[in-house]
């Protein structure tokens, strides 16, 4: 029973972390192959390419080059939907063959492509009417260019992409930026200060964890506060631990007598109990991680359990297995079962043996 309650409660946490960790790690590999690594903003647009020269040349930058963001408010029947436009240099060819990773299909030569979970909610087919962010207000359309998909609903409902010059003619109300790859996305707050101290004038400079920062908390509060919660399985389960063993010592009073009789000392006596305990643990362990570990597999390479697409951005539960998170819960599991033991192993290693042979 104590072995099953173990087993169980690894089983669960090793499942729920990793589809947690699946989501993340998902969430992050979206973000990071769509959106720039680290992005420049300047108080003067005419000095960017200067920036983005000075930019390409520091070792750990992949890539850098122009974009622009504007806004449009389209037109879909009687419906007006503030769009964000992002002009993108297609001269670039890192710039191209990055987007058309996510290009769905190519109609047209010119013109903008639309975020699929746009195309589909308003049926969109040949073109958008819209105005552009202007003062006086004149309504325009634009061919529709193509379809992509992100997989993001932010950006696949609220998003048009298209050239940069393009885009520049929209409206001269726009802002300009150098987006920035790197390498090792993880080194980017590295190039953010070679950037700034290469670079001797004002600038502006985001990058890709300051802008997802509270999501990214977040998902690791509530990865902490479920990761806890469900130790209290375990924990309950080492209960089962300590009344087995309690149990124990009270029928095994007279073989303890007996030890200690021929030569045992207490802390052999200890030893005992806490390795009968660690043991139990140990063997739940090991069958809540092959539990665990299958049915994550299971979940990963055949998609068994569907999810709403329009809601967590994919059909099926990913799964990420971090093995620092394995570690961690066999380390909790194993602590745990050796703190259940001390309890019933003192009380059985304090027994005199006048005591336990009185009644034999």
């Amino acid at each position: 029973m104590a072995v099953t309650g173990i087993a169980l409660g690894v089983a669960t946490l090793v499942i729920v972390t990793s589809v947690m960790n699946g989501f993340d790690h998902d969430l992050t590999s979206r973000l990071l192959s769509f959106n720039y690594h680290l992005v420049v903003e300047s108080r003067s647009n005419f000095h960017l390419d200067v920036i983005r020269e000075k930019i390409k040349k520091i070792p750990q930058v992949k890539n850098a080059s122009l974009f622009l963001h504007t806004q449009i408010f389209a037109k879909f029947d009687d419906y007006f939907v503030p769009l964000l436009v992002k002009g993108i240099d297609f001269r670039d060819k890192e710039e191209r063959a990055t987007f058309y990773r996510f290009v769905e299909r190519e109609v047209a030569k010119q013109g903008f492509f639309v975020g699929e979970g746009l195309t589909q909610k308003f049926f969109l087919r040949e073109k958008i009417e819209f105005y552009p962010l202007e003062r006086k207000l004149i309504l325009k359309e634009k061919r529709i260019r193509g379809v992509f998909k992100v997989g993001l609903y932010d950006l696949d409902n609220n998003y048009l992409v298209c050239d940069l010059e393009e885009a520049k003619s929209l409206s001269k109300n726009y802002l300009l930026y150098v987006g920035v790859k790197i390498k090792n996305p993880w080194v980017v707050d590295e190039v953010k200060k070679e950037i700034e101290k290469r670079i001797d004038e004002p600038l502006i400079i985001n990058t890709w964890i300051d802008a997802n920062r509270v999501l990214f908390s977040a998902l690791k509060l509530e990865k902490i506060t479920m990761f806890v919660i469900l130790s209290l399985i375990i924990v309950v389960a080492a209960f089962t631990i300590l009344s087995i063993l309690m149990v124990k010592v009270a029928e095994k009073v007279k073989d303890i007598g007996i030890l200690k009789a021929i030569g045992f000392d207490s802390g052999k006596i200890l030893g005992v109990f806490i390795s009968q305990g660690v043991i139990l643990g140990i063997l739940g362990l090991l069958g809540g991680l092959s539990i665990g570990g299958g049915l994550c597999f299971l979940l990963k390479e055949y998609h068994i359990i569907k999810i709403p697409e329009e809601i967590y951005y994919i059909n099926y539960l990913p799964v990420y297995i971090d093995y620092r998170d394995i570690l961690a819960i066999s380390f909790i599991c194993v602590l745990l079962s050796f703190i259940a033991s001390l309890i019933p192993a003192f009380k059985a290693s304090k027994l005199s043996v006048s005591e336990a042979l009185r009644y034999e």
